[in-house]
């Protein structure tokens, strides 16, 4: 997270195993600093529409982002294998950086903004 409350691009995937995840514990809420990706589940996450993600539906729907002018992408790592960038292109990458996922508790996405 940088200290405009966006979240910075790591060119490279860095893979999370419990030495890591003891050291981020340690410095507190690791979720306020860091958003984790994963695998989409689709039907096995409370976000799925049935066909897409609901997250990047509603944020780019939300919003007047479009996709890039010049077509020119940030460096990620987890591109190709993104739900966001397959569902809704350059526009996700776009908006991703100012997506974070640190509600507390068991809020959703979607029940925090009325989609359920």
């Amino acid at each position: 997270m940088t200290g405009a409350g966006r979240l910075a691009y790591l060119p490279v995937p860095v893979v999370v195993d419990q030495s890591f995840a003891d050291r981020l514990e340690a410095a507190g809420r690791p979720e306020s600093r860091y958003r984790f990706t994963g695998a989409c589940v689709e039907g096995g996450c409370p976000q799925w529409t049935g066909t897409d993600c609901a997250v990047i539906d509603h944020v780019l729907d939300e919003s007047d982002v479009t996709d890039p002018a010049d077509g020119t992408l940030p460096s990620c790592g987890i591109r190709r294998d993104c739900r966001w960038f397959v569902q809704r292109g350059a526009a996700a990458c776009a908006v991703c950086p100012t997506l974070v996922a640190d509600t507390g508790g068991t809020v959703t996405y979607r029940s925090a903004h009325g989609l359920d």
